[in-house]
């Protein structure tokens, strides 16, 4: 059966665009080997340093002029209870883009080092892709990112262009923006078809949780736990970022049936744990902890009538699965299918 014949959102309202910034390496810069949280966490404080008229208000949320403010819109995850219940998600609802940091092992960036980094944006974010290209460039231009040296600074670098589907659409000398270019949906991606055997492979760590608990993919019928989150974090996206009509409500009851049709054939995947630094209070300043944010990595392969969940797992190759997401963790590329 297809998704057609079944309950299944086909998602196909669901649109996005990918981004690739190119940097240039002004001061050296020292930088964790996955560097995600450092891109997240330094776009998020320059975003917010840059755009916020406010900041006596600790609290966005309390904040009179966060519904014109667009750091709030990127950033305020908040929903109503009924929306909450419609998605059957938490009172918090998956942020509107994904930042790909370097896929390299590479820790030390020298002047005239050039690397690159991917932004996706979702719904109607992509009309905020102005604010990212700017925020990029403050981060990168006057805050820096990485280590602190002895000196007292981060490394910097400048943006020297931006492209989508492979064609310049921002110039470091021209500053100029071209909005000439089409979001995608899933009609746009590889069609998969008639698909009995399909390989994953998780580049980044893959972090999956079912009450809390972390999930590896290594038992059988793992298939509906890989596939339940993703349907969930796709379908939200869709309701919430590229729809104006009233939500519908969410349901995998059919979805779940035909997972637990498919199998685990092999598992292949480590966890490979990461940590970042977190502010525990931020209304009483910095006091910091440790939080532990890792996944799993590696690949798996899954046999079964796979038709059913084709235009998630295309989609997924793009937005990623999974918590964390918006630091890069959750990306998966589809290696084989049969």
């Amino acid at each position: 059966m297809s998704a057609e014949d079944l309950k299944i959102d086909s998602l196909d309202k669901l649109y996005f665009s990918a981004f690739q910034f190119t940097a240039e390496v002004t001061e050296d810069i020292f930088i964790s080997e996955y560097k995600g949280s450092t891109f997240r966490g330094g776009f998020g404080k320059s975003f917010k340093r840059l755009v916020c008229i406010n900041p006596e208000e600790n609290d966005c949320y309390k904040c009179i002029v966060n519904k014109n403010c667009s750091y709030h819109k990127i950033f305020n995850s908040n929903i109503d209870a009924e929306t909450s219940q419609r998605l059957n998600i938490a009172a918090t609802a998956p942020r509107p883009f994904v930042i790909e940091p370097p896929m390299t092992n590479q820790r030390k960036y020298t002047k005239g080092d050039q690397f690159t980094f991917n932004l996706i944006l979702i719904g109607w974010a992509i009309e905020y892709l102005p604010y990212f290209i700017i925020v990029f460039e403050r981060l990168g231009e006057r805050f820096g990112i990485g280590k602190i040296t002895e000196e007292g600074k981060r490394g910097k670098f400048f943006i020297t262009s931006v492209k989508c589907s492979g064609r310049s659409i921002y110039t470091h000398q021209a500053k100029y923006l071209s909005t000439n270019f089409k979001p995608k949906t899933v009609v746009d991606l590889l069609p998969l078809r008639s698909i009995y055997k399909i390989r994953i492979n998780f580049l980044t760590p893959t972090r999956l949780e079912i009450n809390h608990e972390r999930q590896l993919l290594n038992k059988q019928d793992d298939f509906l736990t890989f596939i339940i989150r993703l349907y969930n974090r796709l379908f939200s996206l869709q309701e919430i970022y590229c729809k104006e009509n009233t939500l519908i409500e969410y349901s995998h009851k059919d979805l779940e049936t035909e997972a637990r049709k498919v199998k685990l054939l092999y598992s292949n995947l480590i966890w490979q744990d990461l940590e970042r630094y977190t502010r525990i209070n931020k209304e009483e300043g910095n006091e910091k902890d440790i939080m532990k944010y890792g996944g799993f990595v590696g690949d798996v392969m899954f046999e079964g009538n796979l038709e059913p969940f084709l235009n998630m797992i295309a989609l997924g190759e793009v937005l990623h699965v999974g918590k964390y997401y918006t630091f890069g963790l959750g990306k998966y590329e589809i290696l084989s299918i049969t």
